[in-house]
């Protein structure tokens, strides 16, 4: 095993390239908390609006996200990760700057709207698996764990330093405030990648097709057996997850915990902390050898902390949610140290964009089984499941032997 140390996580900042790239996107994330609170605030209260129109708008910025990272993945290897990422920035600073000027001039039909937000979907769905790729091109592979600890925890601290002045700032300045600083974080992120050195294309020239590339990545990624399990890990991993955390986690709050929204809150919190302290430990302590093997064994370990929410009283379930968030965060960036460590640069994107595919390409299945299950044998059944579903696909991984002694 490797000794703990934060050097080890912050040893990739020493790279230029790297320290332009996370300060870019530490701030472009700090940006998405403003956009996030104006858009509802936009619909629900300038414009009017219902709550199926807040729904159609968060769909607009969703759904065509997931289909769009296969093609995201391709471009990535044609080109490179920089080039893609700073591309799109620049398309989500034009978004984000033209929903300021509709909040601001009151002229915000609910069809545009979503097809600016729609526009912003495609933008991040082509960005996700150059963000996945370019760490591998940025710092050696010993320095991968501690990159992608920091990478992970871009989204975190977005989210906990930006939500409450975002907030302030569409409650006093209003929602174009908002996306106007939306906007300007995005233009941060695109100076950030203009400053790094270009990188190698690995598919310079190329005559073939888009549909050959995407074949391509099918192939490999099929020539792999621990890859495959690797994913399919993934996907159970986020069924069992997602739809839980969303749908049973207010449900356990109202009605099995009677704490309301304050205790609700608290829960959120835990899961957020305890995938903060996951993003750190990582970043600190990592083993060396049969990593794969070690994946598997912590997704064992969250098994019976995710059944468990639905059991204790609110002290243990918020240490439950905590270490459930403490395990999801370790077995994140092992994920992605795994597969960028062991795939061929040229090949990363593509497979990268069948890892975003697999993260959140469920996200309506996993939320309408969680909703259906905990309607039909309520939310205690809907934890159990979770947590039988995680077992069982990590100890299903521990018998592919390939990815038992992957390194």
């Amino acid at each position: 095993m490797k000794r703990l140390s934060l050097t080890r996580m912050i040893a990739p900042l020493s790279d230029r390239d790297f320290r332009l790239l996370w300060i870019g996107q530490t701030i472009s994330a700090l940006g998405n908390s403003f956009q996030v609170i104006a858009v509802t605030w936009l619909v629900l209260q300038q414009l009017k609006g219902s709550p199926l129109d807040l729904a159609l708008a968060m769909l607009a910025l969703s759904i065509p996200r997931i289909p769009l990272t296969l093609a995201g993945g391709i471009i990535t290897d044609r080109l490179d990760p920089r080039t893609v990422m700073l591309w799109s920035d620049a398309t989500r600073v034009a978004t984000s700057g033209a929903l300021g000027l509709l909040a601001l001039t009151g002229y915000a039909p609910l069809w545009l709207l979503c097809m600016l937000l729609s526009a912003h979907s495609v933008a991040t769905g082509i960005f996700d698996p150059a963000a996945g790729s370019i760490p591998p091109h940025l710092v050696p592979r010993k320095q991968l764990d501690g990159a992608n600890s920091l990478m992970a925890l871009i989204s975190q601290l977005g989210t906990l330093i930006g939500a409450l002045p975002a907030g302030l700032v569409v409650a006093t300045l209003g929602t174009a405030a908002a996306f106007g600083i939306n906007a300007l974080s995005f233009a941060v992120a695109v100076l950030a990648a203009l400053l790094m050195a270009p990188l190698a294309r690995a598919l310079r020239e190329t005559k073939k097709s888009l549909h050959h590339d995407a074949r391509d990545g099918v192939r490999y990624v099929m020539s792999f057996p621990w890859l495959i399990a690797l994913l399919l890990i993934d996907t159970c991993a986020a069924l069992a997850a997602i739809g839980p955390t969303s749908v049973g986690l207010p449900l356990i709050a109202r009605d099995v915990l009677h704490v309301g929204a304050e205790g609700y809150s608290l829960l959120l919190w835990s899961f957020g902390l305890g995938s903060v302290l996951g993003f750190i430990l990582s970043g600190v302590y990592s083993p060396t050898r049969a990593r794969g093997r070690f994946f598997c064994l912590i997704q064992i370990l969250e098994a019976p902390l995710l059944a468990g929410v639905a059991f204790t009283p609110l002290p243990l379930t918020m240490f439950c949610l905590a270490g459930v968030g403490l395990l999801n965060g370790m077995l994140l960036v092992l994920f992605l140290s795994l597969i960028q460590a062991n795939v061929a640069k040229e090949m990363l994107g593509r497979v990268m964009s069948f890892v975003m595919l697999a993260s959140v390409g469920f996200v309506p299945l996993s939320l309408y089984g969680s909703g259906a299950i905990a309607g039909t044998w309520g939310t205690r059944i809907l934890f159990l499941v979770a947590g039988a579903l995680t077992l069982v696909s990590a100890t299903a991984g521990l018998f592919v032997r390939c990815l038992r002694r992957l390194d």
